[in-house]
């Protein structure tokens, strides 16, 4: 015999005679079932109220022989036209006639309803009853964004029925027993084995449109949204992968294209983040990089002296050309064999007297590179202390993404560590 609810859970809600409630009042029951007491819907404000109350009022009105008609309705302001409708069977006719007027403003007391008609205090006493309170209408986000936080997977588009994964199922129902006491009735069902294909079918299709939207949303970036953007992005792509596994273990579905593209683009808006951070976007929309338009005084400064590193020269007549040219016996290593930026391993490539220039093929280097040419500073020479740099795709001949440094003669790399690492840029990696 099959565990109860070993595929997951279809879910609904049905309201039952839910009173207007205070939100306020609602905190120390939301606490005691385990509820997070920012679920609660929060008021939805004065002109909500108001327009509801009119149409509670307005209910049964034309039975009696009144319409309220508006007369004028902005955000700040209600005026309504209380009208007495006259019908007139023989002669084919209907007759309307003004009474009175209702008002409600937000200044100077949005507590206050205006008018002295019978309709009129029809509506002021629901808005009474109303302001201030939540109502049935004001759940249904509220019973989405939970649904949605714990993985569930829409099953109508309107959002009516969800399926929640077997991993959340004891999470939903204390949703359910907090709700059964505010008048809301939360219906979990079984997966029967025969509909399992269309669960299996709806759970995949959420993760692709998912996928689809983080993707198009990441070939949007262009590298001047804030850093909180792309770190609430990061956050949000680890989400998704959780809520990929859950499915994958739930139901079998497979795993392997979410992994592939949130590995893209967490690389892609890891290398963004970590460059966006040594940036500034200028008013006029223009970048520069950390050390950007130093002044020529501090650029010529000399350097603070370093301990020279040594390096014994080759012993075969063959050198592999991803290692660092040879030196002289005693002479200043400019440059480490191997370098990490942004994620990705760089090897030397070739090490002329004015350039250093590394190379890598990894997928992180390319992001990186990518990252920065959405920027506009691909293939840009950008200082880092007394070190240039400049990072691009198109590397030489068998290499995807070179890595350049103009470095002074006087100096080295790991001279220049500190600045680098402003970068993203480690050495003897």
């Amino acid at each position: 015999m099959t565990q109860k609810f070993s595929t997951g859970a279809f879910v609904f809600t049905r309201t039952r005679g839910l009173e207007p409630r205070d939100p306020v009042d609602l905190e120390p029951v939301a606490t005691a079932h385990g509820i997070d007491a920012a679920f609660i819907p929060a008021y939805p404000g004065d002109r909500v109220a108001i327009s509801r109350a009119l149409i509670q009022a307005s209910r049964g009105l034309q039975n009696e022989g009144f319409l309220l008609r508006p007369i004028r309705r902005t955000s700040a302001e209600f005026v309504y036209g209380i009208v007495r409708e006259q019908k007139d069977e023989s002669l084919q006719r209907l007759d309307h006639d003004f009474e009175a007027t209702i008002s409600w403003s937000a200044e100077p007391d949005p507590s206050i309803v205006v008018g002295d008609h019978d309709v009129a205090g029809r509506v002021r006493d629901a808005f009474n009853t109303l302001r201030g309170k939540i109502v049935a209408d004001d759940w249904s986000s509220s019973i989405t964004s939970y649904l949605e936080s714990h993985d569930a997977a829409r099953m109508r588009g309107d959002g009516r029925v969800y399926w929640v994964p077997p991993q959340r199922i004891e999470d939903v129902r204390k949703l359910s027993t907090f709700l059964a006491t505010v008048g809301i009735d939360f219906i979990l069902c079984e997966i029967e084995p025969e509909v399992q294909t269309v669960v299996q079918d709806v759970a995949q299709v959420s993760i692709d449109e998912e996928l689809d939207r983080l993707q198009a949303e990441a070939a949007e970036f262009d590298g001047k949204q804030k850093p909180s953007t792309y770190a609430r992005r990061l956050d949000e792509y680890q989400k998704l992968r959780q809520r990929a596994v859950l499915y994958r273990d739930a139901l079998g579905v497979g795993v392997d294209r979410a992994q592939a593209v949130l590995d893209e683009l967490e690389q892609k808006v890891s290398a963004m983040l970590d460059l966006r951070r040594q940036t500034t976007i200028h008013r006029d929309g223009s970048m520069s990089g950390p050390d950007e338009g130093v002044s020529s005084e501090s650029e010529a400064a000399p350097a603070q002296p370093v301990a020279a590193d040594t390096t014994e020269s080759p012993t075969n007549d063959t050198t592999d050309d991803t290692q660092s040219a040879p030196v002289t016996e005693g002479e200043p290593s400019r440059a480490p064999a191997c370098i990490r930026f942004a994620g990705a391993l760089f090897t030397l490539r070739d090490a002329s007297d004015d350039v250093l220039t590394y190379t890598s093929d990894e997928a992180a280097a390319k992001s990186s590179a990518a990252a920065l040419e959405s920027m506009g500073l691909a293939g840009k020479w950008q200082q880092a202390g007394p070190v240039k740099i400049s990072i691009q795709n198109s590397g030489p001949e068998g290499a995807a993404v070179s890595l350049r440094f103009q470095v002074p003669t006087s100096q080295t790399l790991h001279s220049s560590a500190t600045a680098l690492s402003t970068w993203g840029i480690q050495l003897d990696a």
